[in-house]
């Protein structure tokens, strides 16, 4: 059974798109979504402009420069978990890399990193900073890197994919036998919308780039159908500065913003109760490719 959850869809142009939830696997999606000439064109020439439409200055999507120094918080947030991940020396790849603000530091570290990238003015820079980069995971399929990475990863990117279940396979194929995968994608089970049902973050959060949106359950369904050894952990990105000024001004941008006189602890405090709870704004999925 399928029932509506909005016709309110970001960036879209064509009015008869919506989102909708599956009541047997819990997944939501996106129909009628982009064609894949749209989808193509969308993220070489558009991304970046609609990106910043979302999130305004404080993103980073106005350069790659200003991407790098406005993603130094997510880079420290995910390597608190991805440390135990990566061995000495890995080679690692990350897909949809944008401006491999995560990549410098491992390179920086002793790791070999290979990026994907499709947009045009990301992959320009990549090259300029000497990132090996490829426009897509089909071209890494399509020569010898098959079966050679230690680590694949990937951060909001599983939910612009069409066909998810392929695309994970085929990240698996370019792992090494005992390799790693891991992904973030957001948690439809965001305290934004699902505790405090703030209207204007209802008209932000279902947007024209995400066939998909995921729960923990619909996360579930789609990896146990992959067939490989998987966990899913919760995390939440955005603080309770954020979730102020969202119920305030019904706008993003404002992380850190009442830090001062909240405090550091009381911030880790109120994201740790979000993902006890299972109302976090992120999904975690970790996959180990077999010996």
């Amino acid at each position: 059974m399928q029932e509506l959850v909005t016709d309110q869809v970001f960036g879209s142009r064509d009015k008869t798109s919506a989102f909708y939830h599956c009541q047997r696997c819990d997944v939501r999606f996106q129909h009628p979504g982009l064609t894949p000439e749209q989808e193509k064109k969308f993220y070489a020439e558009e991304f970046e402009a609609f990106m910043e439409s979302r999130a305004g200055t404080a993103g980073g999507w106005q350069s790659a420069e200003e991407h790098v120094r406005a993603n130094e918080p997510n880079r420290v947030r995910r390597m608190d978990y991805l440390q135990s991940l990566i061995p000495p020396r890995s080679r690692i790849l990350e897909a949809g890399c944008s401006s491999g603000f995560m990549l410098y530091p491992l390179i920086g570290a002793g790791h070999s990193c290979v990026g994907v990238e499709p947009s045009g003015k990301f992959s320009e820079f990549l090259k300029q900073k000497g990132i090996h980069a490829l426009p897509s995971v089909e071209e890494l399929v399509r020569t010898d890197l098959r079966g050679t990475f230690d680590l694949v990863m990937h951060f909001f990117v599983l939910e612009h994919i069409a066909e998810p279940r392929p695309f994970l396979r085929q990240q698996l194929d370019l792992l090494k036998p005992g390799g790693t995968l891991v992904f973030e994608i957001p948690n439809v089970a965001d305290p934004l919308l699902g505790v405090y049902q703030i209207p204007a973050f209802g008209r932000f959060y279902w947007s024209v780039a995400h066939p998909w949106y995921f729960s923990e359950k619909s996360l579930r369904h789609l990896l146990v159908s992959v067939g490989v050894p998987f966990e899913i952990r919760r995390d939440q990105r955005y603080d309770l500065s954020n979730h102020m000024v969202w119920a305030r001004d019904g706008k993003p941008g404002g992380m850190g913003q009442f830090s001062r006189i909240f405090g550091n602890e009381l911030d880790r405090l109120y994201k740790q109760s979000l993902i006890q709870a299972g109302t976090c704004d992120t999904l975690i999925g970790i996959l180990r490719k077999p010996k």
